[in-house]
C-alpha cells in the first residue's frame, strides 16, 4: 500500500515539475521574440505609423475604409483646442480678507431674470441635455431627474421627446424646442420651466441628424408620434423661421402658450456669433446657450467633432462682450458647456461672464460610475445608460442619480471653498478681476490681466 502512495507522490510531483518546467521554458521563449520582435525594424515601422497618425484616426481610418460610410463616435473631440489651465483665479491675503469656514457662500442663480417666471435654481450647475432614445436609455433619464432634484437645478429633455415620467419627478425642467416634429404640442410646451429653442450645438453643429429607424422602436415612436421603424430627422433649420419676423413670432407664441416662462436659443460656437446674436436678441430672447466647439454627443461624425465650430473659451467671452457693449447682460442670462469637466473650468467660466454652465460628457461618466462594471469589458461604457444597449435594463437609476448628486455636490463645495479664498460672498461676486493669464494671448482674448506687469 505504501509503494502504491509512494508512487502516486512521486507520479504527482514529477508531473508538477514536467508542467512548471514548461512554462518557464514556454516564457523564455516568448520573452526571447518579444525581445527580438523589439529589434526589428517592424516595431519602429509600427510604433511610428501610430505616433504620426494617432491610435484613434488609425482605427477610425481603418473603419472608414471597412464601410464606407461617415465614421461616429460618441463622446465629441478629444483635442484641446485651448487650455483653461492657462486662466488662473487670484487668492488674497492682506489687502482683502478672505471668508472664514462658517461664513456661508452663496449659490442661487436666476436664468431669465426679466421673464414672467424666471427659472430659479440653488446653483449655477445644470444637467446636460441628453435625450432619450436617440441618446440615452428611459432609466438613464429617470437618474438626470432625480439627481436634478437632489441638486436643486433643472433637467433637460435634449433633442428627443419628453419623457412623461422624468417630468414628473423634476421639480424644474428644460424642454427642447428642437428641429425635429416632436413635443411641441402647447399640452408639451406648458410643462416647461424654460424652452430652449435648439438651433444646434458644439458638436453636431447645424448639421442635419439622421435617427436610424432601426432605434425607433414602438416605445421611442409612440413618444416621438411617428411610425416604429422609420427614420426620423431633425433638420439643419429650425422649420418654419426664414426671417427676424418668423424668429420674433415663434418666441411671442412660446412666451404666451407658456405664460412667460424664459425662452433661450441654443448654438454651437462659431466665428459669426455677433451675427448671430444680432438675429437672436432682436427677436426678445430671454436666455442664450452657447455649446463650445468642444461639447460632447452620443455619436457623430468625426469632422464635425474635430473641424468645425469655434471653441467654448473664445465663444463665451466673445458673448459677454457683445452683450455687455449693448447693455443686456442684466436682459439676457448667458448659459454655456463644451468641454467643461472640473469646478475649476465651471468657476471660470462664471467669473468670465457666464451665469451658469452646464455640462453632459462628465455626467455620462458620473451617472455611470461603479455601474460601467455591469456593461465592461465587453462593452464600452456607454453599454449601461445608452437606449439600445446591450446592458441597459441593468442600470440603477437610483445609484445613478446618487452619484451624480455627490459630483455636483462635490463640485460646489469646491467651488465655494474657491469663493472664500477670493473673499467673496456670492458665486455671483466673482469676476474677471479675480482672474489672471499666464499666456497674453488668452488674457487679451479674455480681458484679464496677464502675470506678467
Amino acid at each position: 500500500m505504501s509503494a502504491i502512495v509512494w508512487i502516486c507522490i512521486g507520479t504527482i510531483f514529477g508531473a508538477g515539475l514536467a508542467a512548471t518546467s514548461l512554462i518557464f521554458i514556454s516564457m523564455y521563449k516568448f520573452c526571447h521574440s518579444i525581445s527580438d520582435f523589439f529589434k526589428k525594424s517592424a516595431f519602429i515601422e509600427i510604433m511610428t505609423l501610430f505616433y504620426k497618425l494617432t491610435w484613434r484616426n488609425y482605427f477610425e481610418s481603418n473603419i472608414r475604409a471597412d464601410t464606407g460610410k461617415a465614421s461616429k463616435r460618441p463622446f465629441g473631440t478629444n483635442i484641446h483646442f485651448l487650455k483653461w489651465e492657462q486662466i488662473q483665479l487670484n487668492p488674497i491675503f492682506l489687502t482683502r480678507k478672505p471668508l472664514a469656514c462658517d461664513i456661508p457662500v452663496k449659490t442661487e442663480v436666476v436664468i431669465g431674470p426679466k421673464a414672467k417666471k424666471p427659472l430659479v435654481l440653488k446653483v449655477p450647475i445644470l444637467v446636460g441635455a441628453m435625450a432619450y432614445g436617440n441618446a440615452i436609455s428611459f432609466k438613464a433619464k429617470m437618474a438626470l431627474a432625480k439627481a436634478s432634484v437632489l441638486t436643486g437645478t433643472a433637467d433637460n429633455t435634449g433633442g428627443g421627446p419628453l419623457v412623461e415620467e422624468a417630468r414628473a419627478l423634476a421639480d424644474r425642467y428644460i424642454i427642447q424646442f428642437s428641429k425635429g416634429f416632436w413635443s411641441k404640442s402647447d399640452e408639451i410646451l406648458k410643462q416647461a420651466d424654460m424652452i430652449e429653442i435648439s438651433l444646434g450645438h458644439g458638436a453636431y453643429d447645424s448639421a442635419p441628424v439622421r435617427i436610424s429607424g432601426q432605434k425607433v422602436t414602438d416605445g421611442f415612436a409612440k413618444r416621438l408620434g411617428t411610425i416604429p421603424g422609420l427614420d426620423v430627422v431633425l433638420e439643419s433649420r429650425l422649420p418654419g423661421v426664414e426671417n427676424i419676423t418668423d424668429w420674433r413670432n415663434l418666441i411671442l407664441r412660446l412666451k404666451e402658450v407658456t405664460g412667460g416662462v424664459p425662452i433661450a436659443a441654443k448654438f454651437g460656437g462659431t466665428h459669426y456669433i455677433e451675427q448671430e446674436l444680432d438675429f437672436m436678441t432682436q427677436g426678445g430672447i430671454d436666455v442664450i446657450v452657447l455649446d463650445g466647439a468642444e461639447a460632447g454627443t452620443h455619436a457623430c461624425p468625426s469632422i464635425l467633432q474635430d473641424d468645425v465650430g469655434l471653441p467654448t473659451l473664445p465663444t463665451l467671452c466673445r458673448a459677454v462682450n457683445y452683450l455687455k457693449s449693448r447693455n443686456l447682460t442684466k436682459r439676457i442670462s448667458l448659459l454655456v458647456g463644451g468641454g467643461l469637466f472640473t469646478p475649476g473650468d465651471f468657476l471660470k467660466c462664471l467669473a468670465l461672464g457666464a451665469d451658469a454652465v452646464y455640462f453632459g460628457t462628465i455626467t455620462a461618466l458620473v451617472m455611470s460610475h461603479t455601474q460601467v462594471t455591469k456593461a465592461t469589458p465587453w462593452e464600452p461604457p456607454t453599454g449601461i445608460i445608452y437606449f439600445g444597449a446591450k446592458e441597459e435594463q441593468k442600470y440603477n437609476p437610483d445609484l445613478g442619480a446618487k452619484h451624480i448628486y455627490n459630483f455636483f455636490e462635490s463640485c460646489i463645495q469646491e467651488m465655494q471653498q474657491v469663493a472664500r479664498a477670493l473673499g467673496k460672498p456670492d458665486l455671483r461676486d466673482i469676476n474677471k478681476s479675480d482672474l489672471v493669464s499666464l499666456d497674453p494671448e488668452y488674457a487679451r482674448m479674455a480681458g484679464v490681466q496677464y502675470l506678467s506687469r
